[in-house]
């Protein structure tokens, strides 16, 4: 059985305390599927997170990840646009938008993992150690997570990102087809939610 680091079976309970909060919400966010013995194995390590725990880890994860980002932005972002793109005007939507959605992908491929470990580092307490023991299939669930983050990141940084710069750069008009998918997504976003709000107050 491969092994996993106390701070990797922690990171992990973290992990499913996330995905069982979002679950027991009546939401899902998509790319993030698991079976129902994952699911079973995620209720057991999450019992192990406080919820004082759980809410540090949110409020720490999202302090560091946004400071490596204006980080990344002023240090990598600012001087590589400015050197390699001298004149703005001149500057094409394309080059444009691959370089921002390769400062995107090493911020967040790169800053999300560190804001993760220094939550997770930061919110473990010796106590929670305690109750945490590996079980079989941990180190299997535990990379199945890191390829499901790194695939939706670069979906994100891939095709989102370049693809809102020449939109918006180009002023493409999407027609009505896609305005409707649009708004057809808000609205079933807002009715997950509202779904979600219902069911925790009928709890």
């Amino acid at each position: 059985m491969a092994e996993l680091t106390q701070g990797a079976l922690a990171r992990l309970a973290f992990w499913a305390k996330n995905m069982s909060a979002i679950r027991d919400g009546g939401m899902e966010w998509p790319g993030f599927s698991y079976s129902d013995a994952e699911w079973t194995r995620f209720s057991a390590l999450a019992a192990a997170v406080s919820d004082r725990a759980y809410y540090k880890y949110m409020l720490i994860n999202a302090l560091v990840f946004i400071a490596i980002a204006a980080v990344g932005i002023v240090a990598i972002f600012l001087p590589a646009a400015e050197f390699l793109f001298p004149v703005p005007a001149e500057t094409s939507a394309l080059k444009f938008a691959l370089l921002l959605a390769g400062c995107a992908l090493l911020i967040i491929g790169v800053g999300l993992q560190l804001s993760l470990g220094a939550a997770v580092a930061m919110s473990t307490s010796a106590e929670m150690r305690a109750q945490l023991a590996q079980e079989p299939g941990d180190a299997r669930l535990s990379a199945k997570i890191d390829w499901q983050i790194n695939r939706i990141t670069l979906i994100m940084c891939g095709l989102l990102v370049p693809g809102i710069v020449i939109w918006v750069t180009y002023d493409i008009d999407a027609g009505p087809l896609i305005a409707a998918l649009k708004w057809i997504a808000i609205a079933l976003m807002a009715i997950s939610i509202g779904t979600g709000i219902r069911r925790q107050r009928q709890k």
